[in-house]
């Protein structure tokens, strides 16, 4: 089907639709789909164009399509009417012959791609648009778009694109379709009407609804109906269709070609989705639908306000789809859609703002927190208690559901036994049984108290009370402490005692008393294990408790004490002294009766009292309860009365419950007191270290103060106040300096009393004018006015002025003193001064330089006696000597105690050096000793020398017997010297040892004195000579022998020397010894001599050769 026949088609629908919609309620009165009317609309309406020709005026020229023909051209001129082609001619009305148009700018002016021209239309209300027709006066253009707005602030949507190049121009395939399924709000393009011819006269017509697969299910396709919607319309002119000979710049070709429209036409219906037949200008001349079927909107596109009982939809042909009312029980104008309730219950209208407190989407129950009242009409509050209700809703009846704790209709109030009502409901009451007295105050939760109990819970003891106990009426006991402390608690450590009398033996110690005093007898029944007393006149009597019922009961306090008693007439006259305690100056009654007891009678009954001060059990007087627990402190009288005349009373048995330490049932009301300063013990009964009683005669009872000490203890006698005093303090309140030391302890610093400045002790006092310390008690050897002295004979140093303080003490001098002197010691080092009987030292308990001896012998003739060193004899020629030996100091070799004479040996004493040693040759020498002057020593017959070490002149053979004489003959010997070995000094031809004998052939001549050669006699004496030599040669042997033994003997005697041994007997035995080789020797000359002689014993020894070895 072409354009033309669709648009054909659509407009014969609209048209032949058109008298059948005029009404949207039928016949019948039921509502039906109705529409506006179908018109052009664009008619007269004002397109804007963003160019148009004329200012300033310019030529254009018409295309004819010849080439070479001359063009008709015309002036397009903006200021004359009849040559002006505004965009307003593109919507009015006109005919052929008369025909108006919209004309650009040429292309010499530069229009032409990629350069636009938009022209848009805005309609001024949405429309459902049908058609698009443009009729062009010149050629169409060679690529232009439709495109569309469905709101006037909304984005450009493309509707259309006509191109000869649709890809190239608009990304589009040319002729492009829709496959049923995909996108049928795309835009396609066509060239179908894009060719250049004709030159004038084209027609362009978009339908919109051409190739969308769903048109002819158009009422239930949203996307189609959205599709055909548009509030504005712009056509967009890109490219103009040329011949191709624009591109030669020639000014005539150019101003050809331009656009220009003569008709810009849109078909379609105002949008009123099926709700209003006709379109209409409101106040603000708007174009607005005239809506029915109770909608609203510019497109009838709402439902009114009170009509949401379904979602808006569009009529259609079979459904007129009109909004419902909402179904509000009269009770609200008001109402909305609501999804969710259409869903559950096919109705969606919501009331909103519902009268008479009702809510629902109906307002067909009442609001939250409201309940219907009996009426049945009228919603009312429940008013619950926000804050003690579980919820604000009540039921049925107005009653409210409360949270734990909290009653009444509106849950406004706290049950009994709870109290403030909060967001959790009501709290417990939290009050302590045993310190209160009945339920808590519902507002504020306070618990009502016990006399004695404190606390919003009345869980604690007021300040000065302690044991919370819920047997106690007051609830707690009051803190006894001695009445120095009101804070107590609960000791530990004690438990629940009685102290009982049950008279099963005897009366157990009771006795009976009048009121003067008198002691009546009780009567012991061992049947009945009573005690009784009689009363013969009207006067009292009383049961008098023992010993063990009396004395510190103060464990007692606030405990019961228990008769089982009878009388013996019930109509006996009673008083309100019938039992009766004494103790510590006070006196308190009650009657029998009292504390709720019964009148007695006779039978056994049981009476219970409560031993506490508080009226509630009538003891008389009323005592402060400090006095009244003082006054069991100190108990002395528990009564009972009797005083029925002419009748007798029965105790059977007595209880008082007290307690005592131990395990058992705790006895928590004996108290543990934490004391103030001042005071310690469990009761706070005694002074701590530092206080004392201030009136000791209390007792514990007595406040306690510091001690008054005067700052020099922190400590004192508790009772007495007397201070432990420091710092040199002494007396009660350490007001004055101890013995030994002075100054003003009132001050009360540590360094008030300052020792006497007095040694051992002793006492001082000062001068009241000048100040003065002086010592005043001295201690024996010592004066001065600080006893800074020490007298004569005694010496030290009292007041450490020269170091360590030392006491005086008498001079120690060991009797080597003179008594009757002065200044015997030093009164400072006690170094003695005077010695006498040659005595020395610091206490003259030795002798002085030059004596020695015991100086500290009891006889004066015992003690030091003179030294007496030789000068020459002693070191430095000092004259000291050994103290205790007498020994000097004795040079070297010098001995005797005074050093007066030379060791054996030695000599030359006066040399002042020590003695010299002899060196007595102890061969030559007799004994080895020297003169001890000269030092010449004594010497062996033919020996000299000092040291008598050499023969005298003319001597030989030096040996321990001395030197022998060399006897040399005088005829004979050049000399009278000798040799060593005693030879002489021959002169020619004499020979022999004492040069005696002529030589070998010579002889003496007497006549010329001296040896002559003999003529001729050597043949004769040859082998006596032979002999001669071996004898001789022999005697040698034994010679070199005796010279041995002689360099042994030197040897000896050297080693004698070195060991400075001079003894007579080692010198006697050295001399033994070289006697013994002197007579060896002579053994050898005796040999000599006699084998000389006997030449023919040797004959056959001359004749052999020998060797003789010395060993």
């Amino acid at each position: 089907m072409s354009l033309f026949s669709c648009l054909l088609l659509w407009t014969l629908w609209a048209a032949c639709s058109h008298g059948a919609m005029d009404e949207c309620i039928d016949e019948s009165g039921r509502p039906q789909r109705c529409m506006p009317e179908f018109v052009n609309a664009a008619f007269n309406v004002t397109v804007v164009a963003t160019n148009t020709c004329g200012s300033p005026p310019e030529e254009y020229c018409l295309q004819t399509g010849v080439t070479g023909v001359t063009k008709s051209c015309h002036i397009c001129d903006a200021r004359d009417p009849r040559n002006y082609h505004g965009a307003g001619f593109l919507t009015d009305y006109n005919t052929q012959p008369d025909t108006t148009w919209w004309q650009s700018q040429t292309m010499l002016a530069g229009i032409q791609y990629p350069n636009s021209i938009n022209l848009t239309l805005h309609l001024g209300k949405a429309f459902d648009i049908t058609y698009v027709r443009l009729k062009f006066h010149t050629s169409r253009p060679e690529s232009f778009a439709i495109y569309k707005r469905t709101s006037e602030d909304g984005p450009w949507i493309p509707y259309q694109y006509y191109s000869g190049s649709c890809e190239k121009t608009y990304s589009k395939i040319n002729r492009g379709f829709i496959r049923t399924g995909e996108d049928e709000q795309q835009a396609l393009c066509t060239d179908e009407f894009s060719d250049i011819s004709p030159l004038s006269g084209g027609n362009v017509a978009f339908s919109t609804l051409e190739g969308r697969p769903s048109k002819y299910n158009f009422d239930n396709s949203p996307v189609l109906q959205d599709w055909v919607t548009a509030t504005d319309i712009r056509v967009t002119l890109n490219r103009l269709n040329t011949f191709g000979d624009e591109v030669f710049n020639d000014p005539k070709v150019l101003k050809s070609y331009y656009y220009a429209i003569s008709d810009f036409a849109v078909g379609g219906r105002c949008k009123c989705n099926g709700h209003a037949s006709e379109c209409v200008k409101n106040e603000r001349s708007k174009l607005v639908c005239n809506c029915k079927h109770n909608t609203e909107g510019p497109d009838c596109n709402v439902c009114k306000r009170f009509y949401n009982d379904r979602p808006w939809r569009r009529a259609t042909t079979d459904n007129a789809n009109e909004c419902l009312s909402c179904n509000c029980n009269g009770k609200s104008a008001e109402c909305y859609f609501d999804h969710e309730l259409y869903r559950a219950t096919g109705h969606g209208g919501h009331c909103r703002n519902c009268a008479d407190n009702t809510d629902g989407p109906n307002c067909e129950r009442c609001l939250d927190n409201y309940y219907r009242g009996s009426s049945g009409q009228r919603c009312l509050s429940c008013s619950c208690n926000p804050v003690g209700s579980l919820s604000t809703q009540c039921d049925n009846t107005g009653r409210c559901s409360c949270k734990p704790g909290v009653m009444g209709d509106k849950c406004d109030r706290c049950q009994p036994g709870y109290h403030t009502l909060t967001a959790a409901g009501c709290r417990p009451c939290s009050c302590n049984p045993a310190g209160s007295t009945q339920e808590c105050d519902f507002h504020t939760g306070r618990c009502q108290c016990k006399e004695n109990v404190d606390g919003f819970n009345c869980d604690r003891c007021k300040l000065g009370y302690f044991n919370l106990d819920p047997q106690n009426p007051q609830g707690c006991t009051p803190c006894f402490c001695f009445q120095h402390s009101t804070v107590c608690e609960s000791a530990d450590g004690y438990s629940i005692h009685k102290v009982t009398s049950t008279f099963d033996r005897d009366e157990e110690g009771w006795k009976g008393q009048q009121r003067d005093s008198s002691i009546v007898p009780v009567q012991w029944s061992p049947t009945t294990r009573e005690i009784s007393l009689i009363s013969e006149d009207y006067f009292p009597i009383y049961f008098v408790a023992p010993e063990k019922f009396l004395g510190n009961q103060l464990l007692s306090y606030g405990q019961n004490l228990t008769l089982n008693f009878r009388i013996q007439h019930r109509d006996a006259r009673l008083s309100a002294e019938d039992v009766v305690l004494e103790g510590a100056g006070h006196r308190v009654a009650v009657p029998l009766i009292a504390q709720d007891n019964s009148y007695p009678g006779e039978e056994t009954q049981t009476f219970v009292f409560r031993l506490h001060e508080t009226t509630d059990y009538a003891w008389k007087p009323n005592l402060k309860h400090a006095d009244f627990q003082k006054l069991l402190l100190i108990t002395v009288t528990l009564g009972s009365l009797l005083h029925d005349s002419s009748g007798a009373g029965y105790l059977d048995s007595v209880s008082l419950v007290t307690a005592h330490r131990g395990s058992g049932t705790p006895a928590r009301w004996v108290e543990r007191c934490t004391c103030p300063q001042g005071y310690v013990g469990q009761h706070c009964g005694q002074c701590d270290l530092g206080y004392r009683r201030s009136q000791p005669e209390l007792g514990s009872f007595s406040s306690c103060e510091p001690c008054n000490c005067n700052g020099h203890s922190d400590t004192c006698d508790p009772v007495t106040g007397f201070c432990n005093c420091q710092h040199y303090t002494a007396g009660k309140s350490c007001e004055r300096c101890k013995d030994g030391f002075y100054g003003d302890p009132m001050v009360g610093s540590p360094s008030d009393c300052k020792p006497c400045p007095c040694p051992a002790g002793a006492t001082c006092a000062v001068v009241p004018r000048t100040k003065e310390v002086v010592c005043t008690n001295c201690p024996a050897g010592t004066t001065g006015k600080r006893c800074e002295l020490c007298d004569d004979g005694f010496f030290g140093d009292p007041l450490g002025e020269n170091g360590p303080i030392r006491a005086c003490r008498a001079c120690s001098c060991n009797n080597n003193i003179d008594p009757n002197a002065v200044g015997n010691c030093n009164r400072e080092s006690g170094e003695c001064l005077k010695c006498i009987y040659n005595t020395a030292g610091v206490f003259c308990d030795r002798c002085k330089e030059g004596f020695y001896g015991n100086a500290l012998a009891a006889n004066v003739t015992d003690k030091c006696k003179p030294c007496s060193c030789s000068p020459y004899g002693t070191v430095d020629k000092k004259t000291t000597c050994s103290q205790v030996t007498g020994l000097c100091q004795c040079l070297p070799n010098v001995i005797n105690r005074d050093c007066s004479a030379c060791e054996p040996g030695f000599y030359n004493l006066q040399s002042g050096k020590g003695c010299e040693r002899c060196n007595c040759n102890p061969i030559g020498s007799t004994n080895g000793q020297c003169d001890i002057f000269s030092g010449q020593c004594e010497c062996q017959p033919g020996v000299t020398g000092p040291h008598c070490d050499r023969c005298e002149i003319n001597f030989f053979g030096f040996s321990p017997s001395g030197c022998k004489p060399c006897d040399c003959d005088p005829e004979g010997s050049e000399s009278a010297q000798c040799k060593d070995d005693g030879h002489c000094q021959c002169r020619p031809g004499f020979v022999g040892a004492r040069c005696d004998m002529c030589e070998e052939n010579y002889f003496y001549n007497r006549s010329t004195p001296g040896c002559q050669q003999c003529p001729n006699c050597y043949i004769t004496v040859f082998h006596a000579v032979l002999i001669m030599i071996c004898h001789t040669t022999y005697s040698t042997f034994f010679y070199g022998c005796l010279h041995r033994h002689k360099a042994d003997a030197d040897q000896i005697e050297k080693i004698a020397k070195d060991a400075n041994d001079t003894s007579t007997k080692a010198y006697n035995m050295l001399k033994k010894a070289l006697d013994g080789e002197n007579k060896t020797s002579s053994d050898i000359d005796e040999l000599n001599r006699k084998y000389v002689l006997d030449i023919p014993f040797y004959a056959t020894f001359l004749s052999c050769q020998y060797s003789v070895i010395c060993f």
